[in-house]
């Protein structure tokens, strides 16, 4: 996954996943990471969607309109 999907909360690593048009945030665990890539080893599914570079005016339930 980009590495610039993931950030940091408290003593973890999680992103937001798209979920019935809405920014869902969601813990992930980590493994091999570089600076432009992540190995998820949690949290996700295969072929769930992130949102890459969020910003803060992405929350839990911000609803969002994908291409």
């Amino acid at each position: 996954m980009p590495g610039s999907a993931l950030f940091r909360t408290g003593d973890g690593w999680a992103v937001y996943r798209l979920e019935g048009g809405k920014a869902r945030r969601t813990p992930v665990k980590i493994g091999l990471r570089s600076a432009t890539a992540a190995q998820v080893l949690e949290g996700l599914d295969a072929g769930q969607r992130v949102i890459v570079q969020p910003d803060d005016r992405i929350v839990d339930g911000t609803r969002i309109s994908a291409p």
